[in-house]
């Protein structure tokens, strides 16, 4: 049980800091979106289409993003020592797997759309991108795994 109890921390805590992407934030002047496009050579047309789509896609970020501090604080706000802590931890587990579903369904869906917009040769770098990312990832991960093991 004690398992179960780590792993719906893990989660809420990586939803927490998942779900509030640099785009998403006010005083970030969507500097997520620039980083992310920067060297695509977007028309203005495709900026203008990127833009409308993200806008349209905010408030379901956005209530995204408060139902996981919601859960989270639910979360934090329980007492391990009373007697329904187990029931209330799986609940809010079986919570936290649902939106985590529908946080990648709703990011899929704004990737897809994104990506209608961009050229074939502009989401083939995209994708080029990404890769590199995941390998950065990777790297740093081992590193750090490297020196934990010492």
């Amino acid at each position: 049980m004690k398992r179960v109890i780590t792993i719906a921390l893990v989660s809420l805590s990586a939803l927490t800091m998942l779900s509030t992407p640099a785009l998403a934030r006010p005083d970030h002047d969507g500097g997520y979106m620039k980083h992310m496009f920067k060297g695509l050579d977007l028309t203005d047309e495709q900026k203008s289409q990127i833009g409308s789509i993200m806008e349209a896609n905010q408030p379901e970020s956005q209530a995204l993003r408060e139902r996981t501090r919601s859960l989270h604080d639910k979360m934090m706000e329980l007492d391990p020592t009373a007697g329904d802590y187990q029931t209330d931890v799986q609940t809010l587990a079986n919570e936290a797997a649902e939106l985590k579903r529908e946080q990648v369904l709703h990011g899929s869906e704004l990737r897809r759309q994104v990506a209608q917009v961009l050229t074939p040769e502009q989401r083939e770098e995209m994708k080029e991108r990404a890769a590199k990312k995941r390998e950065k990832f990777r790297e740093r991960a081992e590193r750090w795994a490297d020196k934990k093991g010492r």
